[in-house]
């Protein structure tokens, strides 16, 4: 029944966004601080590393998404809070098909994670997030918690090579414990068009998350080889993906090391 369907079929939805024509709606990201800052309450995150987020320039923020991928609004908003600055979110084009998500979503800085649009937001200065892992990450069964999805990511990678924009890590420990993961509704990732978007099958406080603590942790500045003129040579695109992959795999390990309770951190 939906072997030829897709979501995204019944919507026409413009994907492209532009510096010069900026949706971000600052006091709309501003009037969502005390609802970030209440359930900041509940999951009690801790930041190291805010120091590394540069006041100015370029930079690709690269995380991984915990489940359902909800936790990105507290390092979104620490990062505006410690340095004023709102982190332009690469988003899942499903977020951008009807015209009141659509806007919602820009408003907060947020655009579909087109290449372009990155590069674009890159070249104009601004800090730009993605989760290379997308749905994969966010909806991810038990065995998937505390692993990158960016097997089949090299996108990032080549939008940092043709910018020149330096990468940050920024990991988040205690993300994949707000729920237990019990199986996949299979039946999603037909109608959505892709195995990723089968949701997963959650139970925490009943519907509402376990109040464990987040931790996050942001490495420094971390530059990949070549330029524009390389984002062709496949062998030093996958060098550079290995590169970043290892680090944040390292950074999970020993974030992991660190925690002594996924209550308490």
């Amino acid at each position: 029944m939906f072997k030829d369907y897709k979501f995204s079929k019944l919507f026409k939805a413009p994907q492209d966004i532009y510096p010069d024509k900026d949706p971000l709606d600052l006091d709309a990201v501003k009037k969502v601080k005390p609802l970030v800052r209440f359930l900041s309450r509940y999951f009690r995150p801790s930041y190291t590393g805010l120091e590394n987020i540069p006041n100015e320039g370029p930079a690709l923020l690269v995380g991984n998404h915990g489940i359902i991928g909800f936790d990105a609004v507290f390092i979104f908003m620490a990062i505006f809070e410690a340095t004023g600055r709102v982190p332009r979110g690469i988003g899942d084009y499903h977020l951008f098909l009807d015209p009141i998500s659509r806007k919602f979503w820009t408003s907060m800085g947020a655009f579909s994670g087109t290449r372009e649009n990155a590069e674009r937001f890159l070249k104009a200065g601004h800090l730009v997030n993605v989760y290379p892992g997308g749905a994969r990450d966010a909806w991810k069964g038990p065995e998937g918690c505390y692993k990158l999805h960016w097997e089949k990511s090299y996108g990032f990678i080549e939008v940092a090579m043709k910018t020149g924009a330096p990468i940050i890590l920024h990991i988040g420990i205690g993300i994949d414990d707000t729920y237990r993961i019990f199986g996949k509704i299979r039946l999603l990732g037909k109608i959505f068009g892709h195995s990723k978007y089968e949701l997963p099958v959650l139970f925490g406080l009943g519907l509402l998350p376990l109040p464990v603590k987040f931790s996050y942790y942001i490495s420094e500045m971390i530059h990949v080889e070549g330029g524009p003129d390389d984002v062709l040579d496949y062998d030093l695109v996958k060098e550079n993906h290995q590169k970043i992959w290892d680090i944040g795999t390292q950074m999970i390990a020993d974030g992991l090391q660190k925690r002594k309770s996924i209550w308490f951190g």
